[in-house]
């Protein structure tokens, strides 16, 4: 098929031309105490991009295509475009694919079986056993297998396939609810113990009384979610045609690296090549706290003068790339949690932040951060308290960082270690970065 889009819009007068193609199957299996219920569906997609000699790209998007309907988009660009003067950044696609032997596919997903869910459930519900009053209120399971085809007129040509494996879980605590996910490209390494403690870590943190904040804080220990939910927050800023728009350039503490790779092994956000075809590479945006690199696709490269990054990605309905991230996250050290605890004497660990909204200064942003204090290495009591600190500020103040590395799956695939930051507290009871 893609061989006929490139041809027909070539026939149509245009002089480039790009075929995107992916077809997904996806099987849902959900429930919590009785049978599992099984829901299948499948999902094949066509995304064509085309240029004049100049002027922007046009393009169209379908679902289950033939060659009849591929041949009317043709006519109907051709036809209803004028032509413009504009350069275009058509000559900037590439022209060969680069090899490599990425592992994102899991070849047990053919011979899949749906008692493996079941067995997962039974996992889940057996670690429950440890942490008493916490109980399990959802589950579902997910797999899917993606294949993605992409080729230009311009020669490039190639192909990969994906497994995604994803859980769902629902976890109650007293009048407190929470549902948790996780994603992997591997069915393996799935770890229901982990995933239960995280639920319970999270629910308790959420028990806590606002005035119990002690007058003296000076540091604050994000754990890998609340961290990566930061990350996930700021990351605009670290995208070309965003970064330093609305506050001065990003800079970060020494002890600051942040990346972006697509080519790491068994991670959700990994691919060969991005969806325009540039080969997957591991890239520093902030190298020891010096801005080092802003991730960008073809086009917002080329409006900068510059050249892509590797991360120009189609959104599930879109016709074009846009600039998102891959696997992006904080490099980790050498450190452990109970070291960065005990280097910092005493202060909160933080589990759970969720955005409330603007800060009182420009650039600046407020969450309710809920979690435990603690004093001399040892977790004591919950605690929750308001929380406002602009990108450019939260990634100065980083102290240290640890070497536990955990990713967190939504849409991108976020990831960061324990972070070290110092604090201070107003009258207001209020914590600023």
């Amino acid at each position: 098929m893609l061989d006929t889009v490139l041809k027909t819009g070539r026939d149509a007068g245009f002089s480039t031309v790009e075929a995107y193609a992916e077809k997904v199957m996806r099987q849902d299996i959900s429930g919590t105490d009785g049978p599992l219920s099984i829901h299948e569906a499948h999902h094949d997609r066509l995304a064509a991009r085309a240029f004049r000699e100049t002027g922007d790209p046009l393009g169209f998007s379908l679902s289950a295509p033939d060659a009849r309907q591929v041949k009317r988009c043709w006519a109907e660009l051709a036809s209803g475009s004028s032509v413009d003067r504009k350069r275009n950044f058509a000559q900037l696609l590439p022209r060969a694919a680069v090899r490599s032997r990425l592992d994102i596919y899991d070849s047990g997903i053919e011979a899949w079986d749906e008692a493996q869910a079941s067995d997962l459930r039974e996992r889940l519900r057996e670690s429950l056993v440890t942490f008493p009053g916490l109980k399990l209120k959802g589950f579902q399971f997910s797999r899917a297998l993606k294949k993605v085809y992409l080729a230009n007129s311009l020669g490039f040509a190639a192909k990969y396939k994906k497994t995604l494996f994803q859980v769902q879980v629902g976890f109650q605590s007293g009048d407190h609810q929470l549902e948790l996910g996780e994603c992997r490209t591997h069915f393996r390494n799935f770890d229901p113990q982990r995933l239960v403690a995280r639920g319970a870590n999270l629910l308790g943190s959420l028990d806590a009384d606002q005035e119990m904040l002690p007058a003296a804080l000076e540091f604050i220990v994000m754990s890998p979610e609340a961290s990566a939910q930061m990350l996930r927050e700021f990351s605009p800023g670290l995208k070309l045609d965003r970064a330093g728009r609305r506050e001065r350039p990003v800079a970060a503490s020494s002890r600051v690296s942040i990346l972006d790779n697509p080519a790491l092994a068994e991670q959700p956000g990994s691919v060969p090549f991005d969806d325009e075809g540039t080969p997957a590479e591991e890239k520093y945006l902030l190298n020891k706290g010096v801005a080092a690199l802003a991730v960008a696709d073809i086009r917002t490269a080329f409006e900068k003068g510059g050249a892509s990054t590797g991360n120009g990605f189609r959104e599930e309905q879109g016709v074009f790339p846009r600039v998102q991230f891959s696997n992006l996250f904080f490099k980790p050290s050498n450190a452990s949690l109970p070291q960065l605890l005990g280097r910092a004497g005493r202060g909160a660990l933080v589990y759970l932040v969720k955005r409330q909204g603007p800060g009182r200064l420009p650039a600046e942003a407020a969450f309710h951060a809920h979690g435990f204090l603690f004093e001399n290495g040892e977790v004591t009591r919950p605690v929750q308290f308001r929380l406002a600190t602009s990108m450019r500020s939260y990634l100065l103040h980083v102290v240290d960082v640890s070497r536990e590395l955990r990713f967190f799956h939504s849409r991108a695939n976020i990831g960061s270690p324990y972070l070290l930051l110092q604090a201070r507290r107003d009258a207001e009871k209020n914590i600023f970065i």
